[in-house]
């Protein structure tokens, strides 16, 4: 357990640094945790981002899909939560948007398998459009979507584009995750825009061992194929089964092109993000070492797989476990790069001389792409936060998360480049009776956050390899429609310190009627804007403004099921099934 003393020369700074570019404030709801937060800015003009996680009961038994969309001040525009009723824990793990779209990667219980699934959600609403299930090798394998991204790959190799989504993931024989189970391997799904599947590829080492740690978390698009992040199992010099660094690459197929996996650590290793950079088409992963309790950086090129030993490092630090989540670009210069991730334990004295304990606070690191070496002060955000136990994905169950590691960060600029952000996303818990809340936290270049801080030590070491063989190949895939549920749900928004804002929200504040309708819909809701009507495959079918009277004209459409999103004037929104008859 790791002890921050107030003061401490060099290593801890208070800071209240207020500015109108950024802000920290977190969202909740009453009784309920939020996990598995991840983020993605939209790209439809409007500067909003999207936030995806999970809403769980205070055991963490039973949960459901939340999607918020949110603005540059922080405030959230809309919010839905989704169930896939009548099938059974439908759960968020990733999230990629797509110009005025969502989509969504996850996982569903289908005749109690869990399977991948792949949602399309329209961002002015979070009206569901689309939903499949996926089948990986066969019906009586458990598998889950870990990480999406749009690509326009070609897939058949006549060099026309194909735009679709590639999910990395794994599949396994057992229902829970478990490192035991004999047969956890990681895969590739390549999908249209229309979520078909077009290939997927199983990646495994196929080690005889007691632990099996084959699992897929990440995928980056290179200028020729797909980068793949995750764990491999490979057996050290005394022939210990060890979770080892997954470095593989395929082509824009799905077939194998070299693979580089590694191990380095005593106990447990993996990679879980990576960038590349096509100006010098060198690959830098993100990974995550035992052996430190730190986060590293190896390089590869992107042609031959080989390992770039002056760029590739390692990080120690003046405490234990501090991770990396997610590597991206620097908004300071081209050289350098931006690590953020989590800090896995801290004790810290809050401004009003309280003793904290934090699980899951957020650091940040920038460093020069060619030397590893620091770029600017580190900052750790002090939030105070306990994860709650029981879930198979826990953060914390370990020392490290096991494979899971959500998209926390990204980096935004204006259209002309005037304005630019980083936003980060966290956790926030004030005690043990208290339930997880969503920390938000946006920061100027400079990295510097609006509430209590501290400057961490760090400094970098060079790796050494053992290699670990890993093999790729295609594997069956099928899909099956499915549906999602949507409905608004009551949350509260604050500050960083614990008070309540002025934009306290009760999204469900208003109802449509008569339901069913016949010729017209009215809405109570006040201040009522905006509308759109869907079908019940959630194909937009009318939208306008709403008058004085706040009526919907439903002359002219057939019978059956529809769902209308009205936007007030608030910019918030809310969505109500309905039948036309």
């Amino acid at each position: 357990m790791k002890t921050t003393l107030l003061f401490t020369a060099f290593t801890f700074l208070m800071t209240f640094y207020a500015n109108a570019q950024t802000f920290q404030n977190n969202v909740g709801v009453s009784n309920e945790h939020y996990h598995d937060i991840n983020q993605e800015p939209l790209d439809d003009g409007s500067d909003d981002f999207i936030i995806a996680s999970n809403l769980f009961d205070g055991a963490m038994n039973t949960y459901d899909i939340s999607l918020k969309r949110m603005n540059q001040s922080g405030n959230v525009v809309w919010a839905q939560r989704y169930d896939a009723a009548p099938l059974q824990n439908a759960r968020a793990f990733d999230i990629e948007v797509y110009f005025d779209l969502i989509f969504i990667t996850g996982s569903v219980d289908v005749a109690g398998i869990k399977s991948t699934f792949i949602a399309k959600i329209e961002a002015m609403s979070g009206t569901v459009l689309d939903v499949k299930y996926y089948d990986i090798v066969s019906p009586n394998f458990n598998s889950r979507g870990l990480k999406i991204i749009q690509t326009d790959s070609d897939v058949d190799g006549d060099s026309i584009p194909d735009p679709g989504f590639a999910v990395a993931g794994f599949f396994s024989g057992c229902y829970n995750v478990d490192v035991n189970c004999a047969n956890n391997i990681g895969f590739v799904l390549r999908t249209d825009m229309n979520l078909n599947e077009l290939w997927a590829t199983e990646v495994d080492t196929g080690v005889p061992a007691t632990a099996d740690f084959d699992f897929l978390n990440g995928i980056t698009e290179t200028s020729d194929g797909f980068f793949l992040t995750g764990s491999a199992t490979g057996l050290d010099t005394s022939n210990n089964t060890h979770q080892g660094v997954l470095a593989h690459k395929i082509n824009f197929q799905g077939n194998w092109v070299w693979d580089n996996s590694y191990i380095f650590g005593n106990s447990q290793d993996l990679s879980v993000d990576a960038y590349y950079d096509a100006a010098s088409d060198k690959i830098y992963a993100l990974v995550n070492y035992s052996v430190s309790h730190y986060f590293g950086v190896t390089v590869f090129d992107n042609a031959t797989g080989t390992i770039d030993p002056v760029r590739s490092w390692y990080a120690v630090g003046n405490e234990l476990n501090r991770y990396g989540f997610t590597i991206m670009e620097s908004l300071t210069s081209p050289n350098n790069l931006v690590i953020s991730g989590y800090d896995r334990d801290e004790n810290f004295i809050d401004v009003a001389g309280n003793n904290v304990f934090a699980n899951t606070n957020i650091f940040v690191y920038e460093f020069e792409k060619n030397t590893g070496n620091q770029v600017g002060p580190n900052y750790q955000y002090l939030v105070p936060h306990t994860e709650p136990s029981g879930d198979e994905f826990n953060f914390w169950n370990g020392q490290m998360p096991l494979i899971y590691y959500p998209d926390m960060s990204f980096l935004y600029e204006n259209a002309t480049g005037t304005v630019s952000n980083y936003f980060h996303v966290g956790y926030r818990r004030n005690n043990s009776a208290d339930f997880s809340r969503v920390e938000l936290i946006k920061t100027t270049s400079d990295k510097r956050n609006d509430c209590q801080d501290l400057i961490p030590t760090i400094s970098m070491n060079a790796i050494t390899t053992l290699i670990i063989q890993v093999s790729s190949g295609n594997t069956p895939v099928s899909s099956t429609p499915m549906a999602l549920n949507v409905n608004g749900y009551n949350f509260t928004e604050g500050d960083c310190g614990g008070t309540l804002g002025t934009g306290d929200v009760d999204v469900n504040t208003g109802t449509v009627y008569p339901n069913p309708a016949t010729s017209v819909l009215y809405t109570s809701i006040q201040n009522a804007s905006v509308y759109g009507v869907y079908d019940a495959m959630g194909r937009k079918v009318r939208q306008g403004s709403l008058d004085a009277s706040k009526s919907i004209s439903l002359e002219g459409m057939p019978t059956g099921m529809y769902f209308v999103t009205i936007l007030d004037s608030e910019q918030r929104t809310q969505t109500f099934k309905f039948i036309k008859e």
